[in-house]
């Protein structure tokens, strides 16, 4: 039997994007090479990364090279959090978290594969969406109530951003950013930290949809690519 390697123990939200993407479930778990691709049709090979984009590294360079790769990122936009009982299952308190996600918390995974976003068989597609995250209590930690993740499952998906070259790159570019901007212009606009918004520029001057066209004092001055 040949040894394959992919990911089985597939989780909720793993598998309900699946069947979102590709309701045929005959073109699900294919093989390609030595790995498993999570869907393939003629058109390519869909890969769902709901985790950490470095440990995918490997195998995207390789689906890479002979095929065109849809890479597909879940992003948090809300999320309701359901502790349950251990014991008997039973609900015990629910609330929404505060954080609120967008496209550009991508930006943090998409680092990690930097290099490969200007290879032309590359497509990413991000699905913002609204997510339900079940817990069970853990034992306390210095006076903090732990807890474990059981699962996450996908409430509704509010929208989708496909990006297969430099220009789809600047849907993620806020249009309220007046030009030259810095990066902290820029994490003002996107909502996001200083680092983050750091690592956003840095993604975005490589694959070509900013330049830099100065500085002012340590920051460098960003200007859209075309403009």
């Amino acid at each position: 039997m040949a040894s394959y390697i992919g990911t089985y123990g597939e989780k909720t939200l793993h598998r309900e994007l699946k069947w979102h993407l590709e309701p045929t479930g005959a073109f699900h778990e294919a093989p390609v090479g030595k790995y498993i691709a999570d869907i393939k049709t003629e058109s390519g090979v869909i890969e769902i990364q709901t985790q950490s984009f470095g440990k995918l590294r490997p195998k995207l360079i390789a689906l890479l090279q002979e095929h065109t790769v849809t890479l597909v990122y879940p992003v948090t936009r809300e999320k309701q959090l359901i502790w349950i009982d251990k014991e008997n299952g039973e609900v015990l308190r629910t609330r929404r978290s505060p954080k609120r996600g967008s496209f550009y918390d991508a930006f943090r995974e998409l680092y990690y594969i930097k290099t490969l976003l200007t290879n032309a068989n590359l497509i990413l597609r991000l699905v913002l969406m609204d997510v339900t995250e079940r817990r069970t209590e853990a034992v306390k930690w210095r006076g903090r109530r732990g807890y474990h993740k059981i699962d996450t499952a996908i409430r509704s998906i509010c929208d989708e951003l496909t990006i297969a070259d430099s220009e789809d790159y600047l849907n993620l570019v806020p249009r309220t950013l007046d030009e030259p901007f810095t990066s902290r212009d820029y994490a003002a606009c996107a909502g996001l930290n200083m680092r983050n918004a750091g690592i956003a520029l840095n993604i975005l001057f490589y694959v070509g949809a900013v330049k830099r066209v100065g500085k002012s004092g340590n920051s460098y001055l960003y200007e859209r690519r075309g403009d």
